[in-house]
Order: C-alpha cells, then structure tokens, then sequence
C-alpha cells in the first residue's frame, strides 16, 4: 500500500533520533543503551544507531556502558531564545516583578502533555526554589502552572489531556482522581488564575495566570509562596502582581511568537 504524501517528508530516523535526546532528565541523567531503547520503545539496534550517531555530533557523551547529555544541547534551546529575544523581552519583566514579589516567577507552556519552563527569574532572597531552570518539565496536574495551562485549553480538550495525565501522590493533599481535579480547571478558567495549596509541595501554595488570551498557544504564569498566617492577604497581592506581569509579557508579543 502507497504511503500518504506527507509522510514522504518526514525521516523517522531522525525523529527517533530526537526521541532519544528526549529521554534525558533530572532523574534520570544518563542510561545504558538497553534503558534508551525501553524509555524510546525502540529497538535495540535502533536506539543504538541514535545514540551512536548523537554521541558522533558532539549531543551525547559516553562513558563506558553510560550516555548523558553533553552541553552542547544547550545551544539548539538558544537558538530559539536568542530568536524569540527572551533575553530582551521577557527577562527583564520577570526579573523586575520577581524583586516586587520577593519570589521566582516562572513563565511556561505545555509541551506533550507536560509544563515546560519557558524562562524563570530568581530573586536574591526569595523564600522558594525548587532548582528548575528554563527547559525543565515540571508536574503538570498538581502544580498550579500546569492546571492554569489546562484551564487555557477548551473544555474537551482539558479534559483529553487530563485522562491521559500522569496522577502522582507528590504529598498527602495530592489530589489523585480525575473527577476532582477537572473542576478546578474549570474554575481556575473561569476565574482567571489557580491556586494549588500543598499538592506539589508540603506548606507551598502556587500561583498562577494566563498570558495567552484563548486560540493561542497556551503561556502562563506564575509563582509560589510558604503557607502561613497572612497567606489571604498575600494571596491577593501577589495574584494582582502576577496579572500585572503578564499584561507586561503581552505586550512583547511573545506569545503570538511561539
């Protein structure tokens, strides 16, 4: 049987070959040619051909059985900074509302059904970090970044995402079933932020709001704080900050850039 047209222009080697690249995280920073192959549901010889040929363009380090990433990685994620100006654009207005705040504030997507930073800024002295960086993928269901980005998307597909999601027990308040969790979606939609208290982290409470007006590409963000006496008063400041924020980051654009 004919393949479709449009499958004529695309190389599954090197989409396999990226899939490999993808497999690398925080938990797991280097593997075995056998531990690629099970993560990518490649082949064996197929993996290895990817690995090999990774290890070959300088993307891939090896060190006996082992492979990781080398940092030469960083420069495919700069390209798309550097072209986007986040350096320019966004930097600057993170930077100036995290010292208001007196924490980080992260700007993120989503990206394959997981919360990808798109950029972080830090203060000096702030009172959380949880020692991500841009590119990292954070929880996209206990975290009130993640929630924020589902509530972004229409009803249906929300509720798509939700169904396929991972539900963890990060701690004792981790909310785990579906039928729970998709009616704060559909408040933090129609109130215009989320709260997350706990679920992530024990005593943190996230923050988040929407850049992305609704048909576009989903951006949030957001912050969080330590749980304590004040946490009413504070809520409602740093949710006006965050808002704040992110009528700043409109009017760069970025959002219609991504």
């Amino acid at each position: 049987m004919t393949k479709p047209e449009q499958d004529r222009n695309i190389s599954s080697s090197f989409a396999k070959g990226l899939a490999v690249l993808a497999v690398f995280d925080a938990a797991t920073p280097s593997m075995t040619l056998a531990e690629i192959a099970r993560r990518t549901r490649q082949d064996r010889a197929t993996a290895r051909r990817g690995a090999l040929t990774l290890v070959q363009a300088g993307y891939l380090r090896q060190q006996g059985r082992m492979l990781s990433l080398t940092p030469r990685v960083l420069a495919l994620a700069g390209g798309f900074l550097q072209a986007n100006q986040f350096g320019r654009r966004v930097q600057p207005i993170l930077n100036q509302h995290a010292r208001k705040i007196g924490a980080e504030v992260s700007l993120a997507t989503l990206d394959q059904g997981r919360v990808l930073l798109l950029a972080q800024s830090t203060t000096e002295h702030g009172p959380i970090t949880y020692g991500f960086t841009a590119g990292a993928h954070i929880p996209l269901v206990h975290t009130s970044l993640g929630r924020m980005l589902m509530a972004c998307l229409a009803q249906e597909e929300a509720v798509a995402l939700l169904e396929s999601a991972d539900i963890p027990q990060h701690t004792e308040q981790s909310r785990r079933d579906a039928a729970e969790i998709l009616p704060q979606i559909t408040k933090a939609r129609s109130q215009g932020y989320c709260l997350t208290d706990s679920e992530f982290e024990p005593g943190i409470i996230g923050y988040a709001v929407p850049v992305s007006r609704p048909g576009q590409t989903p951006v949030v963000v957001g912050s969080s704080a330590p749980r304590g006496r004040d946490t009413g008063r504070n809520t409602e400041a740093l949710l006006q900050a965050l808002q704040i924020c992110a009528a700043d980051l409109r009017q760069t654009n970025v959002v219609e850039d991504l």
